[in-house]
């Protein structure tokens, strides 16, 4: 199941959800893959709603009740996954 498309597409999907992270938040500066969100503190409920609404926006994706599952939000990476099962 190495598909270099479906690779690249999520890769594309990271770097656009560290970027808008290092952006949004100035706690996350050095933000990867593997930085936890939920456990460090940085981004708060508030900011949550605000990320959802920009993966949202940013990727025409509809989001559901559901899908503010804790183990879609802990890292950035988990973060790529949910967005490219959505799409």
């Amino acid at each position: 199941m190495n598909n270099p498309a479906a690779t690249l597409e999520k890769t594309d999907i990271l770097r656009t959800i560290c970027g808008y992270l290092q952006d949004r938040f100035p706690a996350l500066a050095t933000v990867d893959a593997t930085t936890p969100l939920l456990e460090s503190g940085a981004i708060d409920s508030l900011g949550f709603l605000e990320l959802m609404t920009f993966l949202s926006d940013e990727f025409g994706i509809e989001l559901e009740d559901e899908d503010f599952d804790a183990s879609n939000l802990e890292t950035a990476g988990q973060l790529a996954g949910f967005v490219e099962r959505k799409l």
